[in-house]
């Protein structure tokens, strides 16, 4: 039985298990993942994540405020749509914003910098496809 060990810097929707299979049928050979460690995701990092003892902790009552990282964290690859008070009044309410002058995609919208909902926008249109109820922002 052989072992190799292999790191990978792949994107979004990569299937290391596929590409474990693959490598191998082009060997002409089988194979499988035996150990699989993911030390990113986006723009996290493997030592920001929770540890299960921290996890535990949680799970017993420990404060959550010193643990989780900003919504934000997760959305700065995301470009940025910047909401004045109305528009951003528009978008909690889930309604559709019109003559959009930003190109085609998916933007965060934002009222000052407070995250108000994630809008896809397509010819000038955009729409809530995930809306934040965020305490700075709902009042």
């Amino acid at each position: 039985m052989q072992e190799i060990t292999l790191r990978a810097h792949v994107s979004k929707g990569t299937y290391i298990r596929s590409l474990a299979r693959d490598i191998a049928r082009a060997l002409g050979t089988c194979g499988h993942v035996t150990y699989l460690k993911r030390t990113k995701a986006g723009p996290f990092l493997e030592k920001q994540a929770i540890s299960l003892d921290k996890l535990n902790e949680i799970g017993r009552g420990a404060p959550l405020k010193d643990l989780l990282l900003p919504l934000e964290a997760g959305l700065d690859d995301i470009p940025a749509l910047i909401l004045d008070s109305v528009s951003a009044q528009a978008v909690r309410q889930g309604r559709v914003l019109t003559e959009m002058p930003n190109s085609d995609g998916l933007y965060c919208a934002m009222l000052e910098n407070v995250p108000v909902a994630l809008m896809e926008l397509n010819a000038g249109t955009a729409k809530v496809v995930r809306g934040f109820n965020l305490p700075d922002v709902a009042e």
